[in-house]
């Protein structure tokens, strides 16, 4: 089956992977691809930006120029590049080495551009910076899904690849691509976008079912930043990068045979059906349920069914997907599963509304049809959603709520949507109460039931010869159960069949017997269909395949249900975590920026377009100012006694909070029991009595004028650390991709009795970070508290490898344990009489901060309360115990961002613990873009670029200037032809003209191609990025030990300088001898020369 294939090439130094086409090494004219680390010193030691950033250049090179500096790589030719990942501190391209050709979906049309899909079958992993995993040694073989290290990961030395476990997941069976079309997208997708696009020559695959997006980002930039048009539509269609879908491809053929195997030529009809998993919110089945704050849900699958003959081409969409709503459930339970509404009505509708949004947009309108049981609900349901608010288990004995309550909260987002029937319908059906004793043929109840919507909503068709669209499908159905997994799978066959059947006989396109052998196929194709997905988000085939295939169960089904239930138990407990974890590494979600770098395209554009980027979007953003109310406070480990709260949360009459954030430290005792046991109910109970207690202080001081109400949109802990954020309902809908992680510091990193919970919150376009911390303790541990500090800073990393430094705002609460340097009988004395500013002089922080020590770029509010630390349990009156601990200020709020304006910074009075509350009320301003014409302005800044550079380069053709001369062009837009005439008088007469915008000083006499400084190459870096990138740059080919004769710009004698033309001729023209490997003795032209074949 035509497919693109690639030999992979390795350049040592500096270290780069090639994907040369097989073509390529026979045309004159034929490029290659080449991925390399950026490094400043060129050995790529360091490919890390400022920001911490890993960054790739990729680069379009000449076969006959520049592969004579690669080796082959002794393997077969691969298929492509599945994208690039930065993992423990090392950057690996992954490669698809081998695939099996599944089938073509251009069907049973002769004459149409074929469409083959294969099935990723094994993958390999290249290191950027080490030649090390070059050798077939760590070349992991095919096996099982997630097998532990074998035989083949690890060579003599016991080194074994760390991507081996990423390589295996790529290469289970269910990723698939073709190299001809775009997978990520249904037939109609396809069409619709061909229609409306800008360019529609050029790919544009689905973010959201392109799996390996966040692999690919850097190729995807390339083709948006780098090429031109027309470069883009070159790169797109050699296929060096491979878009991914995961889920199921499978294919059935029907004709005047019924053994269609043995004669294909008698196939009239072909169908084909394709599952594409969405990687919104992809994971494991107790690990990832519901949906998340970008209304992502979890085991999303668009599942799309082709019927394909000489004449016509028709595809019928369905979609699957958790209930849009948030929600857990406990693996281990016997018996049946209870589940957790995490989210009250109000907290969980803007998801829910994101989610219906993304489907309106896609699909137009949408039939949810829900599986779920539909007795059984917990009498007042309405009690279910006050329960939800807290974040509570649900019942009064903590038992969750049952399925049936989860289906009623899902109608009531639905409802609260507000949507008119005709866009968002909803249908409910209880599948397991209707087919109770084996009825499975009451199902078709439920397609009576939706034959309106399946009448309404349609297909679509297109003639193959004239590719006129005769109909487009208006609306999909989406279907769940509790995993929409094996009733989900049941259903959708029985409308897929339903749909299909009524347009076969509509349409006579193929006679009875025909039919019958088709739709009999489509419930073997919908059979596998369920076990692929299935597998992916269990571990084992589906349940219910037979009556999938057959509409009918017996006991050999009914035995082979039990073992897969039983098989799913073990591998759900007990396997899910590891598997978790390698699908977040290569999707960037969930923790994998602890481990993972961001990895950048380098971009020489990027400054440039950056700040013309900046003054557009404030032309058109919008700007709104909110406020916050943070606090902190150390609990020291005293659960709520049920006492009042006093004025802790109380509020300002004049100032309502958009959001109040609280950080815990000690919300447990920190012994050795809660440390391993991670004990969270405590929290759960802080979170039920503060989200009753911050509503209480509104209605307080708001009184009448009080709208709407406060809701806990999330929460976590590290044992004694803990974050609650709660947000004002009119803010939620603007709140989203909110994410909390954890970060150890005790015991080197090993414990959680230090460390902090950091949240990730975006708020319109507005990145904001909030820390909860807890560092070291001891009046003398600043080194330590320090250390703490700077670990959390640089170690906490949320999707994509996001930094806290990287947001525009970051606020930090905690106990910090910055303690005063006097003795403690003075410190008392200088409380006692007020004296807080002289006291302030002695704190430890504010010492740390003027030395530069910790928290640079940070502000604290001035500090006008009493220390904070340390006062008999539960009293006002400061340590009275033998120790005598100085009063100090442990507890503090730092913040950092761009006009922050402090109202107030205060502490609370209360009395539950050592330590007193600290609060801060801030404003500042918050920006909204329109996203779409942000990609639009920023696609038109690097056209007008890209259009720039073409006019110079034609300019300076015509002019006989070559195009390498050395420019500035990265510092400064180029906007018109440069002025290749110096000034003709000097500032000074010992000293040659400075340097201009179009024309640097040291350039007397015309331009050149490249400038080589001996005592600097190995940290050079480029100047030029027209200039070819190969061993210029090498360390190795410019050193003494090779001969090089140039002199360095550091001997050049002054007396050069007052003869601008003697100092060109003589020391920017290095003399290089004829030397292996020097770019510079010999271009090649005129050199016959042939590429080492790969073997």
């Amino acid at each position: 089956m035509d497919t693109k294939r690639f030999f992979v090439y390795i350049r040592s130094h500096p270290r780069a992977v090639a994907l040369v086409p097989t073509q390529a090494l026979t045309d004159p004219e034929g490029t290659f691809v080449a991925i390399s680390a950026l490094s400043a010193d060129n050995g790529n030691s360091s490919s890390v930006d400022s920001n911490g950033d890993i960054r790739v250049t990729i680069d379009i090179e000449r076969v006959e120029k520049s592969l004579r500096y690669y080796s082959p790589l002794d393997i077969d030719a691969v298929y492509g590049c599945a994208g690039v990942l930065d993992y423990q501190g090392d950057t690996y391209v992954f490669i698809i080495t081998q695939a099996q050709a599944l089938c073509n979906l251009s069907g049973l049309d002769a004459n149409a551009e074929s469409k083959p899909v294969f099935r990723v079958t094994q993958v390999m992993s290249l290191s950027l910076t080490d030649n090390i995993y070059d050798s077939q040694a760590y070349r992991r073989m095919p096996g099982a899904m997630y097998d532990d290290i074998g035989p083949a990961d690890i060579d003599v030395y016991g080194i074994s690849n760390p991507c081996s476990q990423m390589c295996t997941f790529l290469a289970n069976g269910a990723f698939y691509f073709s190299p001809r079309f775009d997978i990520t997208r249904s037939l109609q997708s396809q069409k619709m976008r061909v229609i409306s696009a800008d360019d529609p020559d050029i790919c544009d695959p689905d973010p959201k079912f392109q799996w390996n997006n966040n692999l690919l980002q850097i190729f995807n930039d390339y083709r948006m930043h780098m090429c031109s048009a027309n470069e883009r539509q070159l790169f797109d269609y050699a296929g060096y990068a491979v878009s991914l879908i995961q889920g199921a491809v499978e294919s059935h053929y029907a004709g005047r045979y019924s053994d269609i195997e043995t004669h294909p030529d008698s196939a009239v009809i072909a169908a084909f059906l394709i599952s594409r998993s969405s990687s919104m919110r992809s994971g494991m089945r107790f690990l990832t349920r519901g949906v998340d704050d970008e209304g992502g849900v979890a085991n999303e699958v668009e599942t799309e069914v082709i019927v394909a003959t000489k004449a016509i081409t028709f595809s019928h969409v369905q979609i699957r997907g958790s209930i849009p709503v948030f929600w857990t459930q406990e693996g281990f339970q016997i018996g049946s599963h209870r589940v957790r509404i995490t989210r009250s009505v109000k907290a969980t509708l803007p998801a829910t509304k994101r989610h219906f949004s993304d489907l309106l947009s896609r699909y137009k309108r949408v039939c949810a049809v829900n599986l779920l049981k539909q007795h059984g609900s917990q009498p007042g349901y309405n009690g279910v959603a006050t329960a939800a608010a807290a974040g509570s288990s649900g019942t009064a004995n903590g038992a969750g709520f049952s399925e049936a309550d989860l289906g009623t909260f899902y109608k009531t987002m639905i409802d609260a949507m507000g949507l008119p029937r005709s866009l968002v319908a909803y249908e409910a059906f209880d599948y397991n109460g209707e087919v109770r004793g084996g009825h499975f043929d009451r199902v078709n109840t439920l397609i009576r039931q939706l034959n309106p919507f399946l009448s309404n909503f349609q297909y679509y068709m297109v003639s193959n010869d004239s590719g006129t669209i005769l109909s487009v499908q208006r609306g999909v159905q989406r279907t769940n159960c509790i995993d929409c997994l094996d009733r989900t799978n049941v259903v959708q066959s029985v409308i897929s069949r339903a749909v299909i059947g009524e347009f076969i006989r509509q349409s006579r396109i193929v006679s009875g017997s025909v039919m019958d052998a088709v739709l009999d196929g489509l419930g073997r194709l919908w059979a596998a269909n369920g076990n692929s997905i299935s597998k992916l988000y269990t571990g084992t085939g589906a349940l219910k395949s037979d009556v999938t295939t057959s509409g009918k169960s017996g006991w050999a089904g009914f035995f082979s249900d039990a073992s897969k239930s039983l098989s799913r138990l073990m591998q759900n407990n007990f396997q899910d975590k590891g598997k978790q974890t390698t699908i977040d590494l290569l999707l960037g979600s969930g923790d994998s920026g602890l481990v993972c770098r961001p990895v950048k395209l380098y971009d020489p554009y990027e400054s440039v377009v950056a700040s013309q980027l900046e003054q557009e979007l404030a032309k058109i953003s919008r700007k709104d100012m909110i406020h916050v109310m943070l606090c902190t406070y150390n609990m020291h480990g005293k659960p709520y006694s049920g006492g009042p709260l006093g004025s802790w949360l109380a509020m300002p009459r004049n100032m309502r909070p958009d959001f109040i954030a609280i950080g815990f430290q000690e919300i447990v005792n920190l012994d050795v029991q809660s440390v391993i046991a991670a004990d969270n109910s405590n929290r759960r109970t802080w979170e039920q009595v503060l989200s009753a207690e911050i509503n209480k202080q509104y209605r307080k001081a708001f009184a009448d004028k009080a709208d709407g109400e406060y809701a806990l949109v999330s929460s976590e802990q590290l044992v004694g650390v803990a974050l609650l954020f709660f947000a004002h309902d009119s803010l939620l809908p603007r709140l989203h991709n909110v994410q909390m992680v954890k970060y150890k510091t005790g015991l080197a990193g090993m414990a959680g009795n230090k460390g902090c919970v950091a949240a990730h919150i975006m708020l319109d376009d507005t990145s904001i970070c909030i820390v909860a911390a807890h560092l070291a303790a001891g009046q003398s541990n600043v080194a330590e508290r320090n250390s703490d500090f700077h670990t959390i800073r640089m170690g906490t990393r949320f999707r994509r490898g996001m930094h806290i430094d990287d947001h525009d705002y970051a606020f930090w609460l905690g106990d910090l344990n910055y303690r005063i340097d006097l003795p403690s009988e003075q410190a008392r004395k200088l409380v006692s009489q007020g004296q807080v500013q002289s006291l302030m002089m002695y704190d430890q922080l504010s010492l740390q901060m003027a030395s530069g020590k910790v928290f640079r770029g940070y502000s604290e509010p001035e500090v006008n309360f009493a220390p904070t630390y340390k006062f008999d349990s539960g009293t006002d009156i400061y340590d009275t115990s033998e120790k005598m601990r100085v009063p100090s200020w442990t507890d503090r709020i730092m913040y950092r961002g761009k006009d922050v304006n402090v109202l107030s910074y205060y502490r609370d009075e209360i009395r539950l613990s050592d330590h007193k509350p600290v609060l801060a009320m801030m404003k500042f301003e918050v920006l909204s873009i329109d996203k779409a014409l942000k990609r639009q302005i920023t696609r038109n800044l690097y056209a007008q670029r890209h259009k720039n550079q073409a006019a110079m380069t034609n300019s300076w053709a015509g002019n006989g200037t070559k195009i390498e001369s050395l420019i500035d062009w990265a510092e400064s837009p180029i906007q018109e032809k440069p002025d290749m005439e110096l000034t003709k008088k000097s500032t000074s007469s010992d000293l040659p003209p400075p340097s201009s915008d179009t024309q640097a000083w040291w350039d007397v006499g015309g331009p050149v191609e490249h400038i080589v400084d001996a005592s600097k190459a190995p940290g050079a870096v480029y100047i030029n990025p027209f200039a070819p990138r190969v061993s210029a740059m090498d360390s190795y080919a410019v050193s003494p030990e090779n001969s090089v004769r140039s002199r360095s710009l550091s001997q050049t004698r002054f007396d050069d300088l007052k003869d601008p033309q003697k100092q060109f001729q003589s020391q920017l023209q290095p003399q290089l001898i004829d030397i292996p490997g020097d770019p510079f003795a010999d271009d090649g032209s005129g050199v016959s020369w042939e590429p080492i074949q790969p073997h």
